[in-house]
C-alpha cells in the first residue's frame, strides 16, 4: 500500500476525532447550556455522544493501525535512536495516556449510557464533574500530540 494513502487516511481519523472534540466542546456544549428543561440538554448530549463514541473510536483505531504501519515502514531502529526517535515516543506515550483516559470515559464511567430506572427521575448532564474533567483532558492530549506530531514531521 502507497504510504502517502496510509498518512492520508492517518489525517483523516485525526481530523474527525480531533475536530469532533472540538465540535463538542466549543460548539455544542455552549449552545445547549441555555436549553430548558436540563432534560432536553442531557437527553441531546447523550444521543450525539454515543454517535460520536462509535466514530471516536473507528478513527482510534484507523490511527493505531496506520500509524503502525508507517513507523514499520521508516527505517527501522536505526531512526529509533535519534531525536525523531525520541520525539516518535513521547508522541506514543501521549497516545497511550489518551487512548487510556478514552477507554476509562467510554467504558467505565460512560457518560452516554441511557439513566437506568432508578435514576430516570434525575437529570444528569453528561458533561460535568469528573466526566467533563475527562473530556478535557482528552481533548487537551489530543491537541498536545498533535503538537509533537507537527513538530515530527518538520525533523
Amino acid at each position: 500500500m502507497p504510504i502517502y494513502f496510509v498518512t492520508w487516511i492517518h489525517l483523516l481519523a485525526v481530523v474527525t476525532l480531533v475536530g469532533g472534540l472540538v465540535f463538542l466542546h466549543a460548539v455544542l456544549m455552549p449552545a445547549l447550556q441555555g436549553l430548558t428543561p436540563e432534560s432536553h440538554q442531557a437527553e441531546i448530549l447523550r444521543r450525539v455522544g454515543r454517535r460520536f463514541r462509535t466514530l471516536a473510536w473507528v478513527s482510534l483505531i484507523a490511527l493505531i493501525l496506520t500509524g503502525s504501519y508507517s513507523i514499520l515502514n521508516e527505517s527501522g531502529s536505526a531512526r529509533i535512536e535519534t531525536t525523531w526517535g525520541a520525539v516518535l515516543m513521547l508522541k506514543l506515550l501521549l497516545f497511550t495516556i489518551t487512548f487510556g483516559l478514552m477507554l476509562i470515559h467510554d467504558f467505565i464511567m460512560d457518560p452516554y449510557a441511557p439513566p437506568s430506572r432508578e435514576t430516570h427521575h434525575m437529570v444528569r448532564a453528561p458533561s460535568g464533574g469528573r466526566v467533563g474533567l475527562v473530556q478535557k483532558a482528552i481533548l487537551v492530549m489530543m491537541l498536545s500530540i498533535l503538537l509533537v506530531g507537527s513538530y515530527l514531521s518538520s525533523i
